[in-house]
C-alpha cells in the first residue's frame, strides 16, 4: 500500500510513528517516510504496550541526531491510559504551532468547513459545494475556488483539479483509499498479471469478498459512474497506466520474474544509488512515467525494457533492487547516452516530488569490474579545471571527458544548451485529450532541451486567471496554437491569445507554430501562413499518432534553437553590463 502514501503524507502534516513494543519495529523505515514526504514537519514517537514489556526503548540520543524534526519520545499504553495525558498534551502542542492552525480563516470559511466535516456522504459533486459555499455567505467564485484549495489542504474535501471533468470532490478519504486498494490487492487483476481491462472495473472494485473480510469496516459500494474515477486517480497519482485497448497496467501486481533479454552490441552502464532510502513507489512510477517506451510485454515487478526508435534509437533495461537500494540502468544502440539522460531526468522529477529524497547517480569505471564515481564529483572536477580522475581498482588515472562523454552528450553540460525555454499552450478546452497526447509527445524536449510547458491547468486556485495568462502568454518564447474549428470558434483563444502571441512573432520576441489537430476551413486565416505542425496532414486524420507527434516534436527544434539564442545574446549583454 506504500505508493499509496503520497495521497495524504506531505510537509503540512504532523506525523505520529507508534512502535510496538511487542514486536521489533523498524523506526528508521518509518522516520526515513516522514522525512521524505514531510521533510522538516515534526514527528512524535510513541512507545506503546509498555504495560506489556516495561523495558522496551529505542536509542532516542542516535536518532535525535538523525532525524533533528523529532519534537519528544511518550511512553504509554493504550490499555490501561498510562502516558495518554502527556502525549495528548505535546500533541496538541505542535497543532498550534502549525502554520496551517495559524492561518486566519473567515467565520463563513469555517462554516462551510464545519458542514462538510459533519457530512456523512462519500463525496459531493460541485454544485452541492458551490450551494453550500453561497448558503453561507461565500457566493463569490473566485473566493469558492480558493476555500476549496484550503480544504483540500486540510483533508476536509479532496480536490484533483486535473479530474474536473468527473466532477467529483471527496469528503471520506476510505472511500478513495478503499477503491485503489482494492484494485491493488485485487486476485482478478494480479490472475491477468497486471492488466486490468475496462469491462472489469466493476467486477474489481466492487468484488463482494472486500466488504466481508473486515465487519467494523463501512462496507463500500461503488456507483458504476464512479469505477472510472477512482482508475484515473491512481493513473494521475502514477500507479497504473493506461493501454490503447481500453485496459491499464497495474505495476505492482506485474509478474515477479525477469523475462529472457539479450543486449546488442557495446553495453552503457549506469547506476543511481539511494543511500539512505529507495521508496517503494519510485519504480512503480518510473515505469508509468516512461510507459509508451515500454517494448511489447517486456515489463516486470521491478523492471523493464525500454524501445522506441521513432523517439531513441537505443534500447535500455531499467532494474530496481530493494535491496541495495538502486535503479540499474543498461543500455545498448546507437544514440544510449541521449536516452539515459532522458530516464536520468524522469527519475529526477519523481525525486522532485519528495521533500527530502537523495540518491547519486554513479558512473562506471570503464575495464574496472566494480568501481563507480559519482557524477557530481566528475563534473565539479570537471569545472575546476581537472583533466582526471584516479582509478582505485585500475590504479591508475582516468580521463575525466571520457568518462563524463561515455555516458552522456557534452551538449548536457553546456550552460547555453540547458537554458529554459518557455512554451505557452493555446487551446481549446474542447482539445483537452490532444493536449495530454502534445505533453507526451514532447516529454524528450522537456527533459533534455528543458522546454517548459504552460497551459491554463497551470493557474493556481484564487489567481486571477485572464491576468495569470497574459503574464505568462508575455514571459513565453514559444507559442503552441492547437488548431480546430472548436479552437477557431473561441473568442478568447482567437481575439485574444493568438493576436497578442502574433504581435510577438511579428516583434522576433516568441515563435508562433499552429499544431493541426482537427481539420478545419483555416486556410484564408492569419494563423494557416505560418509554418505548422505536422506539415504534412492534420493529427486526427494520421495513421500513426505517434510518428504525427513526433514530427510536431522535431519542428519545434528549430524554434527552440532559436529562442535558446535569443536568450544567450541577453545573457552575454548582460554580463558586458556587470
Amino acid at each position: 500500500m506504500h505508493a499509496t502514501h503520497q495521497f495524504f503524507l506531505s510537509r503540512r502534516c504532523i506525523y505520529i510513528l507508534v512502535l510496538n513494543s511487542r514486536s521489533d519495529e523498524k523506526a528508521e523505515y518509518w522516520l526515513k517516510h516522514a522525512n521524505s514526504f514531510g521533510g522538516s514537519s515534526p514527528v512524535l514517537v510513541v512507545l506503546n504496550k509498555i504495560d506489556e514489556n516495561p523495558g522496551y526503548d529505542v536509542n532516542r540520543k542516535q536518532l535525535l541526531e538523525k532525524y533533528p524534526q523529532i519534537t519528544g519520545f511518550y511512553r504509554l499504553s493504550c490499555k490501561n491510559d498510562e502516558g495518554i495525558a502527556d502525549f495528548e498534551k505535546a500533541l496538541q502542542e505542535q497543532v498550534a504551532r502549525s502554520d496551517t492552525r495559524r492561518t486566519p480563516f473567515p467565520k463563513a470559511w469555517l462554516a462551510v468547513k464545519q458542514h462538510f466535516s459533519d457530512m456523512q456522504a462519500d463525496y459531493i459533486e460541485s454544485e452541492v459545494f458551490r450551494q453550500v459555499c453561497a448558503e453561507n455567505g461565500v457566493d463569490k467564485i473566485f473566493s469558492q475556488d480558493v476555500l476549496l484549495q484550503f480544504l483540500h489542504d486540510l483533508g476536509v474535501v479532496i480536490n484533483f483539479r486535473n479530474l474536473k471533468n468527473f466532477d467529483t470532490q471527496i469528503l471520506n478519504p476510505l472511500w478513495l483509499t478503499n477503491g485503489v486498494y482494492r484494485i491493488i490487492n485485487s486476485p482478478i487483476v494480479a490472475g491477468q498479471k497486471g492488466l486490468m481491462h475496462e469491462r472489469d472495473f466493476d467486477a474489481v472494485i466492487n468484488d463482494p469478498h472486500f466488504n466481508t473480510t473486515n465487519t467494523q469496516e463501512k462496507p463500500f459500494r461503488y456507483p458504476k459512474n464512479k469505477l472510472e474515477y477512482i482508475v484515473r486517480v491512481m493513473q494521475e497519482f502514477e500507479l497504473c497506466f493506461p493501454l490503447e485497448n481500453h485496459s491499464y497496467v497495474v505495476p505492482q501486481l506485474l509478474p515477479v520474474d525477469e523475462p529472457e533479454f539479450r543486449f546488442e552490441g557495446t553495453v552503457l552502464h549506469f547506476v543511481l544509488r539511494f543511500p539512505d532510502f529507495l521508496p517503494d513507489s519510485v519504480f512503480p512510477r518510473l515505469m508509468v512515467k516512461l510507459n509508451r517506451f515500454i517494448d511489447g510485454d517486456l515489463r516486470w515487478r521491478t523492471g523493464m525494457v525500454l524501445h522506441k526508435p521513432s523517439v531513441f534509437n537505443a534500447r535500455a533495461r531499467v532494474r530496481a533492487d530493494r535491496e541495495d537500494k538502486e535503479i540499474r540502468i543498461d543500455l545498448c544502440g546507437e544514440e544510449p547516452r541521449r536516452f539515459l539522460s532522458f530516464i536520468r531526468e524522469t527519475v529526477r522529477e519523481i525525486a522532485a516530488d519528495f521533500t527530502k529524497l537523495d540518491y547519486d547517480e554513479m558512473v562506471p569505471i570503464p575495464g574496472a569490474k566494480k568501481e563507480f564515481k559519482r557524477y557530481s564529483m566528475l563534473v565539479a572536477m570537471e569545472k575546476a579545471g581537472k583533466k582526471d580522475v584516479f582509478s582505485e581498482e585500475l590504479e591508475k588515472d582516468v580521463s575525466l571527458a571520457s568518462l563524463l562523454d561515455g555516458v552522456e552528450e557534452p551538449v548536457m553540460r553546456d550552460e547555453i544548451e540547458q537554458l529554459p525555454v518557455q512554451a505557452f499552450v493555446s487551446y481549446s478546452h474542447k482539445d483537452l485529450d490532444y493536449l495530454e497526447e502534445l505533453r507526451a509527445a514532447l516529454a524528450p524536449l522537456i527533459r533534455l532541451n528543458k522546454l517548459k510547458i504552460w497551459d491554463d491547468r497551470d493557474i493556481n486556485a484564487g489567481e486571477q486567471w485572464e491576468k495569470e495568462i497574459f503574464r505568462e502568454l508575455e514571459a513565453a518564447d514559444i507559442v503552441l496554437c492547437l488548431v480546430s474549428s472548436d479552437f477557431v470558434a473561441s473568442d478568447f483563444c482567437w481575439k485574444k491569445e493568438f493576436e497578442a502571441a502574433l504581435k510577438g512573432h511579428h516583434k522576433g520576441t516568441k515563435t508562433v507554430i499552429p499544431i493541426r489537430l482537427r481539420q478545419c476551413d483555416w486556410d484564408d486565416l492569419p494563423i494557416a501562413k505560418l509554418q505548422a505542425a505536422p506539415s504534412s496532414n492534420w493529427i486526427n486524420q494520421s495513421n500513426d499518432r505517434d510518428a504525427a507527434w513526433t514530427e510536431v516534436s522535431k519542428q519545434l527544434r528549430p524554434a527552440m534553437d532559436k529562442a535558446k539564442q535569443r536568450k544567450k545574446k541577453l545573457l552575454e549583454k548582460q554580463r558586458k553590463l556587470r
